[in-house]
């Protein structure tokens, strides 16, 4: 379709508006980006990033020899390097201004926290690039909405506060996309296929995922252009891709093929990560089939995905003119048919994140076809569709800076999914400052604490913080918690022991983080307790 028509003179274009909403993500992150504790996969991607930088300052030219690259990468060759590298530099970069504002150096020497504005520029780059999209296409109405919307998904949100790759994946994935679109909806879509390849080598180098764009594109080009032209295109677009990959990660240089294969492989040989689902407790790759789909209905905003319904329903009466949302929403199916597989998934939306963006463009188009609609009413038809927008925002504020733990009302929200038997928490990341220096008031000299559950040697230790440290105190792993004087939990209850399982019914805890009335991380003494009438949980 036509891009909206702005008067000569308008300041706010549409490309100004997409810019003016990625900053406000990132200015929305930022000032909260230390809020969620340490999450579970935080420690294993900024570190590996640091070693990167500190090799590469060290070695110089010799970071790319064998026996260097082999060092580096082999106990992090799970995942491309790209996101690693962008956790490392800006964890480098924000360490000055942490030890500053958290009053010292960080006790473990990671500094996720400093890490972490690397999704926040990343989020903050997806949201602009998706009001963008959504404005260049359906105009100004349809570049705020989506750009809002994404803003509005708690869980997305959330992950954009974190130093994890799923933020990168989302955003490089997205951009993949969309650049190869643009490319052959140019007037030289065999020239701007390769700028595209550029861009999904990036993604490539960022996580497994990006491999799924290959039919993606190749059909979407046969579409666009033909099968005469798409071919060539097609094959200029893998071979731009490739090329960057390739040059990007060293530990493929050597032993290319072997290492190769071995990393596709990491999605089907690997240790099976236990998901809980209405109250059962399952393998990864035996979790029923519309886990994706219930995920994906239930942690957007209803009145979101009214919206991207409208925007189905108005692309599919102009499907002859704007064949667009249609590659969105393939893409969508798509990436929720692939986990409805016998593919591994676990952790609730994070492994299919690259959908929420796309799903915020159609949200764009449902919201600018909406406002036709109500530009045609009265102005308390507009008004009031504005009013049912902006409560849309009332999740992220809730729940923040829980978000991992948002539901909406399908479910009836967290005490819902509490009574359903959900995963109420997966990340740990309610286990956070205010909780940890709750515990060091209460813990006195010679006790000791372990932190439950744990998912690897050394967990509780890269989530000690700086005043655990200053009293003696480093928290243990999980399998010490039945002989630890205390024990701080986070409700991941698929991976809780039995004892530690039982402690959560039968003591009351000490403090609590909760939200919406329902408990997601809480500190407890292990062994009989002494309660006292005038001691209270602490409700944080």
């Amino acid at each position: 379709m036509s891009r909206e028509s702005q008067p000569r003179g308008t300041f706010w274009t549409t490309r100004r508006l997409a810019w003016a909403l990625g900053a406000s993500a990132w200015l929305a992150v930022v000032i909260t980006l230390a809020a969620p504790g340490i999450t579970t996969d935080e420690p294993l991607d900024v570190r590996p990033g640091r070693t990167y930088l500190e090799t590469l300052r060290a070695r110089g030219f010799g970071f790319f020899k064998r026996d260097v690259v082999d060092a580096t990468f082999r106990d992090n060759a799970e995942h491309p390097p790209l996101g690693r590298w962008l956790l490392g530099i800006a964890s480098a970069i924000g360490e000055p201004i942490q030890v500053l504002i958290g009053g010292g150096p960080d006790p473990i020497g990671i500094y996720v926290v400093s890490g972490r504005l690397a999704p926040a520029t990343a989020f903050a780059l997806l949201v602009a690039l998706v009001a963008g999209e959504a404005g260049r296409r359906y105009g100004r109405p349809a570049a705020l909405c989506a750009g809002l919307g994404l803003i509005m998904m708690p869980r997305v949100f959330a992950h954009a506060h974190l130093g994890a790759l799923d933020t990168f994946t989302a955003f490089f994935w997205t951009w993949s996309i969309l650049a190869a679109n643009r490319a052959l909806e140019s007037a030289r879509p065999v020239r701007g296929i390769a700028i595209a390849g550029v861009v999904w080598g990036l993604a490539l180098l960022t996580k497994i995922h990006a491999w799924l764009l290959i039919p993606v594109v190749l059909a979407w080009s046969v579409f666009k252009i033909g099968p005469r032209r798409a071919l060539p295109a097609f094959a200029l677009w893998m071979l731009a891709g490739f090329a960057v990959y390739f040059a990007g990660w060293p530990w493929l240089w050597y032993d290319t093929w072997h290492r190769l294969s071995t990393y596709l492989g990491t999605g089907v040989a690997r240790i099976s990560i236990q998901v809980l689902y209405f109250g059962k407790v399952y393998n990864d790759r035996d979790v029923p089939w519309h886990y994706p789909w219930f995920y994906f209905a239930t942690t957007v905003p209803i009145g979101l995905h009214l919206l991207g319904g409208w925007g189905l329903v108005a692309a599919w009466r102009v499907r002859r003119v704007d064949c667009f949302p249609f590659l969105t929403a393939g893409c969508i199916l798509l990436l929720l048919a692939l986990f409805s597989t016998r593919v591994a998934i676990y952790d609730g939306e994070r492994l299919f994140l690259p959908v929420f963006p796309l799903w915020a463009i159609l949200i764009g188009r449902g919201a600018a076809a909406a406002w036709d609609w109500a530009r045609s009413k009265t102005p308390i038809h507009r008004l009031v569709l504005a009013l049912c927008f902006v409560t849309q925002g009332w999740g992220v504020i809730s729940v923040h800076p829980y978000g991992l733990s948002y539901y909406n009302l399908l479910v009836g929200g967290l005490p819902g999914a509490e009574r359903l038997g959900l995963e109420l928490t997966y990340w740990g990341d309610a286990v956070d400052a205010r909780l940890l220096d709750r515990l060091a008031d209460l813990v006195q000299p010679g006790e000791t604490v372990a932190l439950a559950p744990t998912l690897y040697p050394g967990q509780g230790t890269v989530t000690t913080t700086r005043r655990l440290l200053s009293r003696g105190i480093i928290l243990r792993d999980d399998p010490e918690a039945a002989v630890s004087d205390w024990v701080v939990i986070s409700r991941r209850t698929a991976y809780l022991s039995p004892e530690v399982f039982a402690l959560t019914r039968l003591e009351p805890p000490f403090a609590v983080t909760s939200r919406s009335g329902v408990w997601l991380a809480g500190i407890w003494r292990v062994g009989k307790i002494q309660v006292h009438s005038s001691r209270r949980t602490s409700n944080l």
